[in-house]
C-alpha cells in the first residue's frame, strides 16, 4: 500500500458501515433515503452506484443529537401516580 492510499483510507464510510452506526438494518438505511428522513450528507459519484458518506460530516451530523443529563437535584423522586384518582381524592381537590 502506497502513503497516498493509507491517507485516504478510512475517509468515507460506505452504507454498510453508516447503518452500522446509527444501529439500523442496510434495508431500514435504504427505506429512510427513500423516503427523505434526516440523515447525515453524502456523496454519490458521477457513474458510481455506490453512495459514500464522508467521516467527518456523519460524525458532526450525529454530535447534533448530545443529550445532557438532567441534574439529580431537580430529578422529582415521588412520580404520580397513574389512571384516575380516587373519590376522596378528588372531593379535596374540589373544596
Amino acid at each position: 500500500m502506497t502513503t497516498e492510499q493509507v491517507l485516504w483510507e478510512g475517509v468515507y464510510y460506505t452504507d454498510t458501515e453508516v447503518a452500522g452506526l446509527l444501529g439500523i438494518s442496510l434495508g431500514r438505511l435504504r427505506n429512510k433515503l427513500c423516503a427523505g428522513n434526516p440523515l447525515p450528507p453524502r456523496i454519490q459519484p458521477p457513474g458510481c452506484r455506490n453512495r459514500l458518506w464522508p467521516c467527518k460530516a456523519v460524525h458532526e451530523w450525529l454530535e447534533q443529537f448530545t443529550v445532557t443529563v438532567v441534574d439529580p437535584l431537580s430529578y422529582n423522586p415521588t412520580p404520580r401516580r397513574r389512571g384516575r384518582s380516587t373519590k376522596q381524592k378528588s372531593h379535596v381537590r374540589r373544596s
